[in-house]
């Protein structure tokens, strides 16, 4: 079962520390008192979509003989104006190099987005999710 614990450290910053004893610096934006040292807990979200979405696409790109060699997500998000300032939306841009069947990349990066990532789902409820991939 996934855990985690969050505790503030000063100023604005706090440190998040997962069930593995794996620790990482998180501040409000510079706009809240944050000094640039963390990232803020919404890039992180955007972080954890494409690290969510890059284990599934080479987890199960490997598990069908295809060779990756490299993976890279850029990911943009607007923000509502209105409190609470969810996404609007994200866009997600699979940079996936490797000698593979394109057809079946495209095919797993669907799923994964559509029914395979937790992450993808519980961003997906209240924002307009879309993404491509460049494969080469």
């Amino acid at each position: 079962m996934p855990t985690a614990h969050v505790r503030w450290i000063g100023d604005m910053k706090f440190e998040g520390i997962d069930s593995n004893g794996h620790m990482l610096l998180m501040e409000a934006s510079s706009q809240y008192g944050g000094a640039g040292e963390g990232v803020t807990p919404v890039e992180m979200l955007l972080s954890a979509l494409g690290g969510c979405t890059g284990v599934a696409i080479v987890g199960m790109l490997k598990h069908r003989g295809q060779k990756v060699t490299s993976l890279e997500v850029d990911l943009d998000g607007v923000r509502k104006i209105s409190i609470p300032r969810l996404f609007e939306s994200v866009r997600l841009k699979f940079k996936i190099k490797g000698d593979f069947d394109e057809k079946l990349v495209n095919n797993i990066v669907d799923l994964v987005m559509t029914d395979i990532s937790p992450v993808a789902e519980m961003i997906s409820g209240p924002t307009d999710v879309k993404w491509v991939s460049e494969i080469t």
